[in-house]
Parts: structure tokens; sequence; C-alpha cells
């Protein structure tokens, strides 16, 4: 860009003096911020353009790009003042081949491919990534060379690989965790995979329902991971991205491009992994992927809403690899396990919550991690805002619509009761082998309902159907969920019956 002719315009400055000016910026910037945050979002940026109104940095992709601009760009600001005494606006764009790769000493049993491209697992403006109170030379120095698959780091902190889903979150470690009888096993395993990866529990498989602290466990696996080898390439993704992935380059052809990306990795998280069924080209690619990965000795970390034989259509060969290593189960918390994190989340706030009104907030949240902390995150929004202590009267009015007075859950019976006076059809007939439509789906039904409003397992719902098994269980709520989307008399039965069965 040309001088303006404008008062004070200058014209743009070489390559060689934006290479010397972001040499001194970085200076003043290391001056501002920890070793680890600059080494984290400013070692690999670069001074593209300068000139009378802003200074332009590119960065090496769009996640760099967003944290920088939330949270350090008067910082970027301050160090630009600095060094040209003179303010300019920060503009932040993304440019992998214009943003400068760090290319660290490979450590022997890593591959360097895809080295550069890592964004660190740093979730928080303070700069907590993984651990960097020495525990990743404590963990070198106790780890022999050749005993696991991640030897000691010899270069700087990394982290996550850029094309991963998420973020990994600051809070969900495992000192954060609270642990009880539902998940302590789960926790237990966890913990084995982190601290050994690529060994004892590989595949790592954790499955359990919505909200029970899955990605709790699996972001601290990866933390714990990270404390000891902070060089490892961790992949973590949803398998709708790996399958979409996938569709990409079979549409693309550069099949041999993705597989790199998914099989030279030292980590690989996959969430919600129940996803594969019914996509059984997926399927085989992702069998390849999980025996290169490994036969590497790489850690594989999974979880899904069901166990691995309970997933429809997942190929045999599959289903055996899973449960190679170690398949474990986080249940719904008990109610002294909903207690204790309710007064863990209340006091991270800065709060000591009353006894009395935990008390009242586990009783009436049974199943939920992610709704009981919500319900301590209201309580005390709505107690600030209105200027009054924390009571068990004021929890009952802020989070009316979360305690309403429930009756006994629903029973087996009560199901059957409602589905059999619904559908005009007898126990006997569900129970029986018969399978045509005015049987069969009454009894999808039935079960359907069963998964939705009680804790029976999928094998003990199976069993008050005529002893059918866990697949045919899960099929059935599928094929419900499905005919629901597609057919409006489907839901307003389904619904109803709900609705009645929940006491609305």
């Amino acid at each position: 860009m040309g001088s303006s002719g404008r008062p004070g315009s200058v014209p743009p400055p070489s390559d060689e003096v934006c290479k010397e000016l972001w040499a001194q910026v970085q200076d003043a910037l290391q001056r501002r911020v920890q070793r680890e945050q600059f080494e984290t979002w400013f070692r690999r940026a670069n001074l593209v353009r300068i000139d009378d109104r802003e200074v332009e940095v590119a960065v090496q992709n769009r996640f760099a790009r967003d944290w920088l601009q939330n949270y350090y760009v008067e910082t970027l600001e301050q160090a630009v003042q600095a060094v040209l005494g003179v303010k300019r606006r920060i503009r932040l764009t993304v440019d992998p081949e214009l943003a400068v790769p760090v290319r660290p000493a490979p450590s022997p049993s890593m591959p360097t491919a895809h080295v550069e491209s890592t964004v660190p697992a740093t979730a928080s403006p303070g700069g907590s990534a993984a651990p960097t109170d020495g525990s990743a030379a404590r963990g070198a120095g106790s780890h022999k060379s050749g005993a696991g698959p991640l030897d000691p780091p010899l270069s700087p902190p990394g982290g996550l690989l850029w094309n991963s889903d998420v973020v990994l979150n600051p809070k969900y470690t495992f000192e954060n965790f609270v642990v009880g009888p539902c998940n302590r096993f789960g926790h237990a395993a966890a913990m084995g995979a982190g601290e050994q990866p690529g060994k004892h529990y590989n595949p790592f498989f954790l499955h359990g329902r919505v909200g029970v602290g899955k990605t709790h466990l699996l972001q601290a696996v990866c933390y714990s991971i990270l404390s000891h080898w902070s060089n490892a390439r961790i992949l973590y993704l949803s398998c709708e991205t790996f399958v979409n992935h996938f569709i990409a380059a079979l549409e693309n052809g550069d099949l041999t491009e993705f597989r790199n990306k998914y099989r030279q990795v030292d980590v690989l998280v996959v969430d919600d992994i129940h996803l594969l069924a019914n996509k059984e080209r997926t399927q085989e690619e992702f069998f390849h992927t999980f025996n290169t990965l490994y036969n590497a000795g790489k850690q594989i970390v999974l979880s899904s809403d069901s166990p691995p034989k309970d997933i429809p259509t997942l190929q045999d060969r599959l289903v055996s690899r899973f449960k190679w290593g170690m398949v474990t189960e986080i249940e719904p918390p008990c109610y002294e396990t909903r207690m204790a994190i309710v007064k863990r989340k209340s006091r991270d706030r800065g709060f000591q919550m009353p006894d009395d009104v935990a008390q009242l907030i586990a009783e009436h949240i049974d199943e939920n991690v992610r709704e009981l902390e919500g319900a301590v995150t209201r309580l005390m929004g709505y107690s600030s805002l209105i200027g009054k202590p924390v009571t068990v009267e004021l929890a009952r009015e802020g989070l009316a619509d979360l305690l309403h007075v429930r009756r006994g859950a629903p029973s087996m019976d009560d199901i059957i009761q409602e589905v059999t006076q619904h559908f005009g059809v007898k126990l006997s007939e569900l129970q029986s082998k018969k399978r045509t439509k005015s049987i069969a789906y009454p009894r999808q039904v039935a079960m359907y309902l069963a998964r939705k409003v009680t804790r029976q397992s999928l094998g003990e719902i199976g069993g008050w159907f005529g002893g059918r098994d866990h697949s045919t269980v899960l099929y059935a709520v599928d094929r419900v969920s499905s005919l629901m989307g597609k057919e409006a008399s489907c839901k307003q039965s389904v619904e109803e019956l709900l609705g009645r069965l929940q006491g609305f």
C-alpha cells in the first residue's frame, strides 16, 4: 500500500524491515506475557504489513486468530506502540503459508509430520495450558526411553492439532472431577490411560448417558498426557467430523492426505463413536486407522452413549477391537455424588453452598451433571441480582422450573399399561415372537419409552419383552426416533404417552 499523501503517512516498509520490526515486537511481547503464552500464541505469528493506520499480523488458523482477537489485541497494540512510538490498530488475518511454522526437534518415537500445525491446549486468557509447574520434567525424568509410545519431550510445548474440534477446558482435569461410586472405575481407568498412553488401556472406551462426565474425563486424559509429554500430538474430534472429512476426501480424491492427518498422531480422541452405525465405508476406513495407530503404540480414546456391542450395524471386527483395551461405563451420579458436585461447583465460584440448599438441588436434579452445574450458576446469579442470600426459599423461587415436584419415576408396569391401552394389544403379544406391524410397532414404542423414562439397562428392557437382546432394544429406540421425525402421527402418539407417564 503506497503513501496516501496525508500528513504523517509513510511508505510501506520492505519485507526485511517488517521482519526486523516483528522481532522487536516479539521482544516487547515477551516482556508482557508469560513464556507459555508467548510460545502458544505469538511464536508462530508473523508481521505481514504495516502502514500509517494498522499493523497486519498473520496467524496459522482461524482459532488462533479468534483467540488473539478476543484476549490479546490490547497486548499486541501495547507492544507495537512500544516499538514504533505511535499507536496502530491491529489487523489479524489467517494465512498458513505466511504464518511462521515452529519446527521443534522431534523425539525419537514421534514422526515429524504436522508437528508445526498444532494449537496448544490452552483455553483461558490466563494462559493455563497443559501443566507447566514442572510436572512435564518430572514425567520425562521418570519415563524410560522406549517404554511407551511417547518419549520425553525435546521441544517446546505442543498440544492439540489445529484441526481438532475442541479447545481443552482448563477446568476439565482429573483434580476437578468429583469421584463417586457411579464413576470411580471410569475415573481410575481414564487416569491409567493418561499416565501410560498406548499401553494397558488402549483403546480406552468410555460410555454413558448425556451429561454424566464423559467429556470431562476425555479432556482430563489429554491434559494428563500433555503434562508428561508436552509435544504429544493430539487429534480430538467428533465422529461426525471424521465421517464428514472422509466423505470430503472421497469426493476430492485426496484419501492419502486424509489418512496422513489421522494416522500420524500420538493420541486420537473420537467423541460419539456410535455415529459410525450404518456407515459401512466409513467403518472400513476407521478400522484401518485404528489398526495403524494401535500397531504403532499410539493411544486411542473413544466415547459413546452405549457399549461397543450395542452399537447397531457396527462391524464385528470393530466391536472386537474396541474391546481390546478398557471398556467402562459412567452411570448417572448417585445422591451423595450429586451433593458433592453441587458443593464443589459452588466453591469453584467462591461461594459455600448451604447444606440444605445443596440437598434440595441434589434431590431434584438426579441424572445430569451439566444440569447440576447450571442450577448452581443460575442460583448464584439470581441471588446476586436480587440482593438476597442463598436459602432454600430463594432456591425454590429461582429454580422453580427445575425443582418441580415429581411423582415417583414411571415403572415398566406403568409403561406396559399405557402402551397396551393406547394400542389395544396384550402384554402376551408384546412378549411374543410375533413381528407383524400391529404388534412390533407398539413393542418398539414401549422399548423407546422405557429407555427414556427409566434407568433400566438395554438388557433389562429387552427382558421385559420376551428376553430380547440389547441390539433389538437399541434398534427399536433408533426406529421410533426416526419415525417421530418423519411421521406426525408417531410423534403425537409417543409424546402423548410420555406426557402421561411423566405426569405433565
